[in-house]
């Protein structure tokens, strides 16, 4: 039993190690991957760089929304894309979840409200690409330069 409980317990840490490697490593990457410029907004979210692509993520009503953007900032149709996200909660535990397709352009993930949540690592798959970005999910939207809130 003692036995047992020290296997499971060391399981338990390279569980925990490597998936905040993992984190470590996907931020990291998506700071890197695409330099510093501005980006445009078709979904009123915040957009990243992330490889030959850019990713676009919003919160709207207790939902992750998010949609994969060509290097144009164009939105991308669904259809055979694959979606993913390691969220982070507050407490630091994480999971990760399918984003499932919401529309023709965007995927949809809805978080549970009980829970506090820190940041999200969207990965998109396509045509053999990968995409990947982080986002802070504890972000407060902020007022258009018209003083409107747009992420409605």
């Amino acid at each position: 039993c003692l036995r047992y409980t020290l296997v499971n317990y060391s399981v338990k840490k390279i569980i925990i190690a490597m998936t905040v490697m993992l984190l470590t490593s996907a931020v990291t990457f998506a700071q890197h991957s695409g330099g510093d410029h501005k980006h445009g907004s078709p979904h009123g979210g915040t957009v990243k760089s992330a490889g030959d692509f850019h990713i676009e993520v919003n919160m709207k009503d207790g939902m992750v929304m998010a949609y994969l953007l060509d290097a144009k900032e164009k939105a991308l149709a669904s259809t055979g894309v694959a979606a993913t996200a390691v969220i982070q909660m507050a407490d630091g535990q994480t999971s990760t979840v399918t984003l499932i397709p919401n529309g023709k352009e965007g995927f949809m993930y809805t978080l549970d409200k009980a829970k506090k949540y820190n940041k999200a690592i969207v990965t998109f798959t396509t045509a053999g690409k990968t995409a990947s970005a982080s986002f802070d999910l504890t972000a407060k939207p902020k007022p258009a330069a018209d003083g409107h809130n747009h992420q409605h």
